[in-house]
């Protein structure tokens, strides 16, 4: 196939076309405008997040874990919900939040949390909770167990071995003393806290928390203004003397 040759024009060329077009009335008079284009039949782009003024932000909702009382089987769950069932063996698990204020006797089991205040008062009852604060009494006949977090605070003094949780939090202003061997996944205190104390998650110690006695652990975090005052021996590894036991 043949090229096809560009034909050059010059400057003269141009304005005699652009004369020949007047004369034809082809060329539109100065200052004409072109009738605007009807838009209505195409679609708008679509609007990028750069391009808006108001940036949507979505949250992903919090995951927190739910442990079985029944079989022990742990789970994560999203969102708020108040019961579910359990994924291993079907059992109701009832995930309500439940605040104590004078003297309770009734079992409690729930997933959620339960908060006995100062003026709340465990008598022989048995409370099964994910997350426990307890800052009010409770009697030698009552125990609390927690699948995640148990904070004291307050002037609660209770028994530990009425305590069972997988991590401790001593408030701020709260000081406790375990006689016994204390093991946690994780341990964190703004309060004081005297205990032979064997972590297997991390131990920190926040401004104004003190640790008394001793600490065997994985990770050790001491924040400027918290105290240390214990035999430390920390293996990120784990324990090695675990093994001989």
């Amino acid at each position: 196939m043949a090229d096809k040759k560009a034909r050059m024009m010059d400057g003269f060329s141009v304005v005699r076309s652009l004369a020949k077009a007047k004369q034809d009335g082809v060329l539109p008079a100065p200052g004409a405008h072109r009738p605007a284009e009807d838009l209505s039949a195409h679609l708008p782009p679509t609007a990028m997040p750069k391009d808006s003024p108001h940036i949507v932000k979505t949250i992903e909702p919090t995951k927190r874990t739910i442990r079985c009382f029944q079989c022990g089987y742990e789970f994560k769950l999203a969102g708020t919900t108040r019961t579910i069932y359990c994924s291993k063996c079907r059992e109701k698990i009832d995930l309500g939040d439940y605040v104590i204020a004078g003297p309770w006797s009734q079992e409690i089991k729930t997933g959620g949390s339960v908060i006995i205040r100062p003026s709340g008062r465990l008598e022989n009852v048995r409370i099964q909770a994910g997350n426990v604060i307890l800052e009010g009494e409770m009697d030698g006949d009552s125990s609390i167990e927690c699948t995640q977090w148990l904070e004291l605070g307050g002037q609660t003094v209770p028994n530990p071995r009425q305590l069972t949780m997988r991590n401790l939090r001593i408030a701020s202003g709260t000081m406790m003393k375990f006689k016994y061997k204390l093991q946690v996944h994780h341990l964190e205190l703004f309060g004081t806290l005297e205990a032979d104390v064997e972590a297997a998650g991390l131990v920190s110690i926040r401004p104004g928390g003190h640790l008394k006695g001793t600490v065997r652990g994985a990770h050790l975090q001491v924040e400027e203004g918290g105290g240390l005052s214990a035999r430390v021996f920390i293996w990120p590894q784990g324990n090695p003397l675990n093994g001989n036991s």
